[in-house]
């Protein structure tokens, strides 16, 4: 049994606030993009993936918000949920990988690689790409799917730079590491679930997007 107690949050520092709070988003879009995914999570996924968009921000300002601080624990339960019935995939493969190396928190080591990966899948998965835009309160009337998929990525990339997620340089991970780490992620077991087919080559490229920001542009 667990008990998920919102109050046993309240004061937890806006740093910390913002890596758990993305590393829940990735679960909820990793496992609802994922290669196999299934009707059932894909709902609770979805749904976890609007409460975040809607309720991180104000839990990052207001440390003490109970609202806040309960409607994320909602989204965080609901994210694991979903991600314990499929797989994640590129992001977890290489956040877990970079966790075994060096000394760092898996939740900003998510947060910073979320926005590259889906730089790189949205064009393996348009469709739900765009229904993540609109979970995040995307306008998307008018636009083509791939034009509200990218939007997805866009409106991810915003929240992370309001939460302040740091780079992977910033964190100290050395440029000449990204070789080691990206064949290191390509064999994580995650990597079956990506929604769109990544190799070594692939992994290096948003291991290093994720380093220095450059580059983002939906690809």
């Amino acid at each position: 049994m667990a008990l998920i107690d919102p109050l046993l949050t309240l004061g937890m520092p806006p740093r910390i606030t913002a890596g758990t709070g993305m590393d829940a988003l990735t679960h909820a879009i990793e496992t609802y993009t994922c290669a196999y995914s299934q009707p059932w999570p894909d709902a609770v996924g979805l749904w976890a993936i609007e409460t975040v968009g809607q309720w991180l921000r104000l839990a990052y300002a207001q440390g003490h918000n109970q609202e806040a601080r309960y409607k994320m624990s909602m989204a965080a339960m609901l994210a694991g949920m979903s991600y314990g019935t499929e797989s994640a995939g590129a992001v977890h493969a290489m956040s877990q990988t970079a966790g075994g190396v060096y000394n760092l928190p898996h939740g900003e080591l998510t947060a910073s690689l979320l926005t590259p990966v889906m730089a790189y899948n949205y064009m393996g998965e348009p469709h739900k790409y765009a229904r993540i835009a609109q979970a995040l309160g995307e306008n998307t009337w008018g636009l083509t799917v791939w034009e509200a998929a990218e939007l997805a990525v866009e409106a991810v990339d915003r929240l992370s730079q309001d939460l302040d997620i740091p780079t992977l340089a910033d964190m100290g991970i050395p440029e000449a590491d990204i070789p080691m780490l990206a064949d290191l992620a390509f064999k994580d077991p995650q990597t079956v679930g990506n929604p769109r087919d990544i190799d070594v080559k692939g992994y290096e490229r948003s291991i290093a997007v994720a380093s220095s920001r450059a580059g983002l542009a939906p690809a």
